[in-house]
């Protein structure tokens, strides 16, 4: 059980919490180049960003941010690898974006992306304007040290919530990993499992699965149009805001900003936990995606978010003692899961004999066995009662002991 903060640190104590965590979790190769670091994110998932209007709104914030900051390379996916950001190289792009289709473009303050950058920022747009498009940016962690750099962020946020039809997305802290990330995934995991303020951007852009609702929250959360009446009009929205102070919510370009707190938190589970955090969660799990179809992680190597995973991560922030909207600090109900677990993954090892059946799809029930790993695969009804099988998740339905198959999350 996780306690809850009942009163939040000053500013200068958070201030220096995020300074200690800059120096501890920044990760170094041999050569002192930085593989990993704590970093301010803006992660925007929006509409109509396929068509011609939408790629020159969206060249625009790129071109203010190539003017304000030092970016030094570029990727294009008519490129192959980083090449050099100068004037003709970048004009080359940005005359011919708008008539792009799929239109992708990564700018970078590092010279071949192999590091992690203090600055970057990229674009990803929906193929034949279908579906969701997908804007990030980076800044240094510095900039949440004092008023000026907060000032600048938040007029990042306001400056893309203004000019994009947002769907949802969120800014706040993360862990900044070199472009080609894969190779360090098991870092961002062990990190953010451990920080729940920091979220697991690396494969943010991946946009299939937050075309319906919500990733994750952070420090600014926000919805646009489609989602903010489901989201005002649920049961406590008001008693919510009401119960806790430090949340701020303005409203620009039809979209919701949700801001918790004047400073970023890091959310170390081992200490209690923001209460505007927990708040903003409850109020977005209405809106929130139920089960995304992919890992956010590649079986590269050591521990990854794989789909189980991703799953629990999303519900990390859940507190079941929320009464009438308001939160009782010294309730003792635990938010309770499925039980799940996947082969090849660390989770793979099964945690109780049972009845288990795949939690991602509809298919077979087997017995399996305390101890063994998961089978990678489960069968499922393919046509006229042919049987097929594929990758699953599995789900604990019926336990050999009599134990539950609801429990706390893992995280």
């Amino acid at each position: 059980m996780h306690l809850v903060e009942i009163k939040s640190p000053s500013e200068q104590e958070l201030v220096q919490q995020i300074n200690q965590a800059e120096r501890e979790l920044l990760m170094l190769d041999k050569d002192d180049n930085k593989l990993a670091q704590l970093s301010l994110t803006i992660q925007v998932y929006y509409l109509n960003g396929g068509n011609e209007e939408g790629k020159k709104k969206a060249l625009k914030l790129i071109e203010q941010f190539k003017l304000k900051y030092p970016l030094k390379s570029h990727f294009h996916i008519n490129i192959r690898g980083f090449v050099k950001l100068t004037e003709k190289s970048y004009q080359a792009i940005y005359k011919k974006a708008p008539q792009i289709n799929a239109f992708e473009w990564f700018l970078s303050s590092t010279e071949d992306g192999e590091t992690a950058d203090d600055y970057s920022m990229s674009i990803y747009t929906a193929r034949d304007n279908y579906g969701v498009s997908y804007m990030h940016i980076n800044l240094p962690i510095d900039f949440a040290y004092n008023e000026k750099g907060r000032a600048e962020f938040d007029t990042w946020v306001k400056n893309i919530v203004s000019k994009l039809e947002v769907l949802h997305g969120y800014a706040g802290l993360n862990i900044q990993l070199p472009y080609d990330r894969h190779a360090y995934q098991f870092y961002e995991y062990g990190v953010t499992r451990q920080y729940w303020g920091l979220t697991p951007d690396g494969a943010s852009f991946f946009t299939t699965d937050w075309q319906k609702g919500t990733r994750s929250i952070n420090w600014y959360s926000f919805v646009g149009k489609q989602l903010k009446n489901k989201l005002k009009q649920q049961p406590y929205y008001a008693e919510i805001l009401a119960n806790t102070s430090d949340i701020q919510v303005s409203e620009l370009n039809d979209s919701l900003i949700f801001k918790a707190g004047e400073i970023p938190r890091l959310g170390n589970k081992d200490l209690p936990l923001p209460l505007s955090y927990i708040a903003i969660n409850e109020l977005f799990k209405v809106i929130r995606s139920d089960m995304p179809s992919d890992a956010m992680h590649t079986a590269y190597k050591g521990p990854r978010y794989s789909l189980s995973q991703v799953y629990y991560w999303m519900r990390r922030w859940d507190n079941a003692n929320f009464i009438q909207g308001k939160l009782d600090l010294n309730g003792k109900n635990e938010a309770l899961f499925p039980v799940l677990g996947q082969y090849d993954n660390d989770d793979r090892i099964i945690p109780h004999s049972g009845i288990w059946t795949p939690f991602d799809f509809e298919g077979i029930e087997q017995h399996l066995t305390k101890g063994n790993e998961f089978p990678e695969e489960a069968e499922y009804e393919w046509h006229d009662g042919e049987l097929d099988s594929k990758m699953a998740v599995w789900r604990l339905v019926k336990r050999d002991d009599g134990g539950d198959v609801l429990l706390p999350n893992p995280f």
